[in-house]
């Protein structure tokens, strides 16, 4: 019965398009991160960073219309155990994002490959889980594309733990503070949406039609 179930939301949440365009931005990701890194006048694979933090971004972005249904109030009149659905949602696609990501960088992982791919998932996935609790699954990917452009243009590229906190997309998967700021953000990200889900914008009441 779970499973029929599962099948069925993942269904009606898009996920096979999802999965679609997943693949086809890990597929990206590898050929432009294999690129980038058999360029020694670049720096090697340490000149993979723009693939770093736009891969997992992206696929933040295509996350984020699955996070709500065709009618998120008619869904949460159904007796289903929502919050625990919608964290085994979000937590599906981490590990899914993730592996496909990490797989395409295994060339140099510590160097701006696989272990920042998978960090940089958990961030971009968690900050977009947030915004849809408050913004709604439409909106969800403004901050995490407004974040992302900030913290590329604007971040030193030094690891001192400040830094790392809170330009952590950009940092060396070598600093520990940059796995602490992306998991505290899946962490509350992943919290706001299981509690909420996706909000729901207010609608003006019916006038009554007088004849």
């Amino acid at each position: 019965m779970t499973g029929r179930l599962l099948r069925l939301h993942l269904r009606a949440r898009g996920a096979s398009a999802f999965t679609a365009g997943a693949s086809a931005i890990a597929l990206l990701a590898w050929a432009g991160g294999t690129w980038l890194a058999a360029q020694p006048h670049l720096g090697g694979p340490a000149a993979r960073l723009p693939v770093v933090v736009l891969a997992p971004l992206l696929a933040a972005v295509l996350l984020g219309p699955t996070l709500a249904g065709a009618d998120e109030e008619l869904e949460r009149g159904t007796p289903l155990r929502w919050p625990a659905w919608r964290a085994g949602h979000v937590l599906l696609a981490v590990l899914a994002v993730a592996t496909a990501l990490a797989l395409t960088g295994l060339r140099a992982p510590e160097t701006f490959g696989a272990h920042a791919l998978a960090r940089n998932t958990l961030g971009w996935i968690g900050l977009v889980a947030g915004a849809t609790a408050l913004l709604g699954a439409r909106l969800a990917w403004l901050p995490a594309f407004g974040y992302g452009c900030v913290v590329y243009l604007a971040a030193p590229r030094d690891a001192g733990v400040f830094v790392a906190l809170w330009a952590w997309p950009v940092q060396p998967a070598t600093a520990a503070a940059s796995w602490l700021a992306a998991g505290g953000v899946l962490a509350l990200g992943l919290a706001g949406y299981a509690y909420r889900g996706s909000a729901v914008g207010h609608r003006l009441p019916s006038r009554p039609v007088t004849i």
